[in-house]
């Protein structure tokens, strides 16, 4: 069998299963992306109930309640943050150096209070949201409202990303501001304040080199988002594989069948000779001459009983056709074996061919597909 009819059967094999094969292709991509969305919970679901683990604050929570809290610091996070700065130094000269104990301060009860009435900004339900997904203050991590100490020049800025817009930040920050300004931190009492800028929105800290404070990107490591262009992709990768797998398996299921449909179903050997031709679009008189010549050969003509009009004229006007070979037939020195697609069957023609090798005669098989 040559490599060109091989390919050209697989093609016919594709092209008369196409609908079985789209509607395969349908239902593993539909699979693909349940599976994929259903992977997607699962990871938040785990993700959650981790995060409830974490803390001992949320532990009664509920994943409803700990999925708002993601959501709400998703809005805070993409603001804009408010931020001042300054330097403290005492009366020996010792500069101010731990700028973590001053958001600790700012983060009690008491003082969030203050600064709530402060500013009108409630700044709580960010903060408890960051304990309810477990992003509680720790040395890599300083959360919403946090002091950072540049280790170069000394300088400390409070960053305030609390509010759900860039002005409630502001108006938090200046609240703090004023906060300190009036003496209210009391392990300040011994340090010489000195601002270095008042409260402005925008971002002065490099991010990159101050992984402790919190940005957009943020929540993406704790909470996967599944984008539109990742269906998509998973939508096309399903699609292909299900094509891939519906064709195989109706391609296995295929070779269950008792009747030939396509080339590959059964084998001639290299010295036979073998012609697929459409069943509708046969030219008699090409066909008679592939079987016929030479004119000087005997021949004995093979075909299961059909009504096929191109294999009873040449019956009729040619060479009689009969249904398998027989003892009593003169030696032939040629024989044809007509196949119908999807109608003649396997076993008879294995049987044939066999029958026909035992004369030591060339084999000519047109195959009606």
């Amino acid at each position: 069998m040559s490599l060109l009819t091989i390919i050209a059967e697989l093609w016919r094999f594709i092209k008369n299963n196409i609908i079985k094969i789209i509607i395969g292709a349908v239902i593993i991509m539909g699979l693909t992306i349940g599976a994929r969305l259903l992977l997607t919970q699962y990871i938040e679901n785990t993700a959650v109930g981790m995060a409830t683990a974490e803390t001992s604050a949320n532990t009664e929570l509920s994943p409803e309640e700990i999925e708002a809290s993601y959501e709400h610091l998703s809005v805070v996070y993409e603001q804009e943050p408010a931020e001042f700065s300054f330097v403290g130094v005492n009366p020996e000269g010792m500069i101010l150096g731990n700028s973590f104990i001053l958001d600790e301060f700012l983060s009690r009860p008491d003082i969030v209070a203050k600064i709530e009435e402060s500013s009108g900004v409630d700044i709580t339900k960010t903060l408890e949201a960051q304990e309810n997904i477990g992003l509680e203050k720790s040395r890599d991590f300083r959360g919403g409202l946090a002091s950072v100490r540049n280790t170069s020049t000394d300088e400390i800025t409070l960053r305030v990303l609390l509010g759900q817009t860039a002005e409630e930040n502001l108006a938090v920050a200046e609240a703090i501001y004023q906060f300190v300004a009036d003496g209210n931190v009391p392990f300040f009492e011994n340090y010489d304040i000195t601002f270095l800028s008042t409260p402005d929105i925008g971002e002065d800290l490099i991010v990159e080199e101050n992984i402790m404070i919190p940005t957009k990107d943020t929540l993406s490591g704790l909470q996967p988002q599944e984008s539109g262009n990742s269906l998509i992709i998973y939508a096309i990768l399903g699609s292909v594989l299900g094509f891939i797998l519906s064709t195989v398996i109706l391609f296995i299921l295929h070779f269950f069948s008792k009747k030939i449909t396509y080339a590959y179903d059964y084998s001639w050997d290299f010295e036979d000779y073998h012609w697929l031709v459409s069943d509708d679009k046969v030219n008699m008189k090409a066909l008679n001459n592939w079987l016929m010549i030479p004119s000087n050969k005997t021949r004995i003509a093979l075909a299961q009983p059909t009504e096929n009009g191109v294999i009873n004229t040449f019956s009729t006007q040619q060479l009689s056709v009969v249904d398998q070979l027989n003892i009593e037939d003169e030696t032939p020195e040629e024989i044809i074996i007509f196949i119908e697609s999807g109608k003649t069957d396997k076993d008879w023609f294995q049987d044939q061919f066999e029958l026909s090798k035992l004369y030591e005669s060339r084999v000519k098989i047109i195959h009606f597909k």
